[in-house]
C-alpha cells in the first residue's frame, strides 16, 4: 500500500462494514465491524486489508486521514494513576 492509497482504503475498510477509527493519535482499529451481528463483515474487512497489502509504515498517515475525517476516538494524553 501507498500513502496515495490511505484515502481509498479507509473508504473501502468503511464500505465494507469496518468500524475503522484512530484510537487517540497512538494507532486504529480496523477489525470490528459497526454492526457485530454482519458476520459476512468479517471477511469483507478481511478482503480489503489482503487487497491493499502492508500498511505499517503508513501508521502515521492512516491515523492522520481518520482524524481528518472525523474517525476517532480521543483518550487521556495522561496516564491515569488513579484505582479503579
Amino acid at each position: 500500500m501507498t500513502k496515495d492509497e490511505v484515502s481509498a482504503f479507509v473508504t473501502a475498510m468503511i464500505e465494507a462494514g469496518s468500524n475503522i477509527q484512530a484510537i487517540g493519535k497512538i494507532g486504529y482499529v480496523l477489525a470490528e465491524p459497526v454492526d457485530p451481528t454482519d458476520k459476512d463483515a468479517y471477511r469483507r474487512i478481511e478482503l480489503v486489508s489482503l487487497a491493499f497489502g502492508g500498511r505499517d509504515h503508513l501508521k502515521e498517515e492512516i491515523i492522520a486521514y481518520l482524524h481528518r475525517i472525523g474517525r476517532v476516538v480521543d483518550i487521556s494524553e495522561k496516564p491515569d494513576k488513579g484505582f479503579a
